[in-house]
């Protein structure tokens, strides 16, 4: 029996996955961490925590198992998007990463938007720059931090640097450069000419592979930390939302994907790097040579209701949330909740965007509170969702993934909302399933993604339907969502602006 082993490196935990060939799950093991916030709207984390945490979740997956090392055939990664971390000429790193939900990178966004024009952007990426990606990022480090820059020898995604940590080598995949916005997306290659155009090096950036292709051989070093046999193949595996896909068996079109994790995506394949042409939402290349996908982001999905559990009503188990939430009424009784803790990205492109609860009165209660969290993260992905299909495209069969999965009002909430069945896959941590997925196929054990997804992956045969009273609720509900952004993106962006300026 051939074993994989999947490490899934996320914003808020690192999850080891071992299972065997036929897709029986053997080991989860999971540590969870936080990330730095030294001033409004940055978001870093230390590269060291993310191996610590990998280290030791690959050692406690292994004893979990009770498996021999060398029965292990592959490893694969599946990573959180954009990140930066730049090392020096030693692999070391020479400041914390700056995370995808970082927001510090603004006056970068518009210099770049300025320098290569929307349009060009767009055919050479086939997305709008954002704050929180990587090439935005690096312009930031250059600018305000030009000593740590000129020490960088190369820049790597987050996933990179665990790959690194285990093998050695540095180079990154197809899907996560793609998500770097110094890519060309058609070309699947670096854009040399976008990058010499915004001054940075072009010597920064590693090769670049498709994720079953091998990345290194384990060390000896990395195996003494990990328990893993020295000399295990190590593959590249790829960014988050192509792994999720992957595990959840979405490899073509017509399948999409509702996630709510830390941030919510929208996610569907593309037979051809199709793109809107306002730069709404994201273009990728996926995981196989001629593919691409779209994805529409909200940045604080999960997010927000971890930070309304945290913060505000100081900690509960999510169940207990459930229970609450299943008491109030569709709608929250009038509470409704904008999702932009971190500004947002489709469809608005706004890092001015902030949350906001509009409608309260001294009738609601924590509960309420809690819906209208939940329910104004799936009428952000109604956003995504309705951009995809004003770009032309079908939607065939809906499967929810992460923390909106398994969570019944959350997924009624999806149904309803979207006003789609929802289905969701028997199998879980679906990002880590992928990128063991991904190294299985680059081992030889299965000869296809198709193949590996028909033999590993099943969908829970009855879907989640939409209720034809909650669907007629919330459009009521969606339209006054939409047009409360629209009234106080003004006023957002002056809070905003008013805020920054007292740090200073």
């Amino acid at each position: 029996m051939a074993y994989l082993l999947g490490i899934d490196l996320g914003t808020s935990s690192v999850k080891s996955v071992l299972m065997d060939q036929e897709g029986t799950l053997l080991a989860i093991r999971q540590q969870e961490y936080t990330f730095d916030i030294p001033r409004e709207g940055w978001a870093e984390q230390d590269p060291e925590v993310w191996w610590q945490a990998a280290a030791k979740t690959v050692r406690e997956a292994l004893q979990q198992a009770e498996i021999v090392p060398s029965e292990i055939v592959g490893v694969g990664f599946s990573g959180q998007m954009h990140g930066l971390v730049p090392l020096d000429k030693n692999g070391k790193p020479t400041r914390k990463a700056i995370i995808w939900c970082d927001q510090r990178s603004v006056a970068q966004v518009e210099r770049i938007r300025q320098i290569i024009g929307v349009k060009r952007l767009g055919e050479i990426t086939r997305n709008q720059i954002a704050t929180g990606f990587q090439t935005a990022s690096l312009l930031w480090m250059k600018e305000h931090e030009p000593k740590l820059y000129e020490k960088t020898a190369v820049v790597v995604l987050p996933k990179d640097y665990l790959k690194y940590k285990l093998t050695g080598k540095l180079s990154t995949d197809v899907t996560d450069a793609a998500s770097t916005l110094a890519f060309d997306v058609c070309q699947r290659k670096w854009s040399t000419e976008l990058i010499q155009d915004l001054g940075l090096n072009p010597q920064l950036y590693p090769p670049v592979f498709l994720p079953e292709e091998l990345g290194g051989l384990v060390t000896k070093d990395a195996a003494n930390q990990t328990g893993l046999l020295e000399g295990t193949k190590v593959f590249h595996g790829g960014a988050d939302q192509v792994m999720q896909a992957i595990g959840n068996g979405i490899i073509a079109p017509g399948q999409v994907s509702v996630t709510i994790g830390t941030g919510g995506q929208v996610f569907a394949p593309l037979t051809s790097p199709l793109y809107d042409p306002q730069l709404r939402s994201h273009t990728f290349h996926n995981f196989s040579r001629n593919s691409w996908f779209f994805m529409g982001a909200t940045l604080s999905a999960g997010l927000s209701l971890r930070w309304l559990r945290d913060t505000v009503l100081g900690g509960m188990s999510y169940q207990e949330m459930d229970k609450l939430v299943s008491n109030v009424e569709r709608g929250s009784e009038g509470l409704i909740y904008l999702p932009y803790l971190s500004g947002e990205r489709t469809p608005h492109m706004d890092p001015y965007a902030r949350g906001m609860f509009f409608g309260l009165t001294l009738h609601h209660s924590r509960a309420h509170m809690m819906r209208a969290v939940m329910e104004g993260v799936v009428f952000s992905l109604r956003d995504c969702l309705e951009l995809f299909y004003q770009m032309g495209q079908n939607c065939e069969k809906v499967i929810a993934s992460g923390g909106g999965a398994r969570s019944g009002p959350w997924l009624q909430m999806q149904a309803d909302i979207l006003n789609r069945e929802i289905y969701t896959s028997k199998m879980l941590e679906q990002a880590g399933v992928g990128a063991a997925i991904s190294a299985g196929v680059g081992a030889g054990v299965y000869e296809s993604y198709r193949q590996a997804c028909d033999k590993v992956i099943q969908w829970n045969q009855v879907p989640c339907t939409p209720d034809p009273q909650g669907v007629a609720q919330y459009q009521e509900y969606y339209q006054l969502f939409k047009e409360l952004y629209q009234v106080n993106k003004p006023y957002m962006e002056r809070c905003t602006r008013l805020s920054q300026r007292q740090e200073i």
